[in-house]
């Protein structure tokens, strides 16, 4: 799969970016442009993972797979009026939401009792693993996997977000991680490295 990324901004001269490009040589910072060939074969995989430094263009990568709306932010749009085991998949199966939270590693009972932003890092990362297994949104890509846990719970929620969703889901999800360690505990159908 070949990916052309023309990513453009109007070029400033204000006094700093000057003084930026004369200290740094730098020509411009108004364009990123790349060319990745992802070495997918065929449509037969659930799960890839992007990963690389920031500011490889992963983000850019993710635009192109399915469609900018298919996006998903795992911290967003969550009612906070709701405990978690409420607020995910309102109209869904309760054992399937319920075993969903245990799958990806949420185990601790009281806190589906809590609203989301009641929860540590570490739980709102699984909670929304969870809401993305529970709530079929077809093909998916999540920006910023496991950007924001401790690397243990990176490596335990990459595992069980890759057994739920193959267990759960038909569909395709992209994971743009700049995490290394996440690979072998996700086990993707294929990797692609922006480096």
């Amino acid at each position: 799969m070949k990916i052309e990324v023309r990513n453009k901004t109007p070029e400033v001269n204000t006094y700093r970016s000057a003084r930026v490009k004369s200290l740094f040589n730098a020509e411009s910072g108004a364009e990123f442009i790349r060319d990745f060939d992802i070495p997918i074969d065929g449509d037969e995989w659930q799960i890839g993972l992007v990963v690389g430094a920031s500011g490889s263009g992963k983000t850019s990568i993710g635009r192109s797979f399915f469609g900018s709306d298919k996006r998903i932010n795992l911290y967003d749009g969550w009612d906070g009026n709701l405990p978690i085991v409420d607020a995910i998949n309102p109209n869904g199966d309760f054992n399937d939401v319920t075993g969903a939270l245990a799958n990806v590693g949420l185990g601790d009972v009281p806190s589906w009792l809590r609203p989301f932003h009641a929860l540590s890092n570490g739980q709102q990362f699984r909670a929304g693993l969870a809401r993305c297994i529970c709530e079929n949104n077809g093909d998916i890509v999540i920006d910023e996997f496991t950007s924001v846990v401790d690397r243990q719970i990176a490596k335990i929620g990459a595992m069980a977000f890759a057994k739920g969703w193959r267990r759960s889901q038909d569909n395709k999800a992209v994971l743009l991680s700049c995490h290394y360690d996440v690979i072998e505990w996700l086990q993707p159908d294929w990797v692609f490295d922006t480096a």
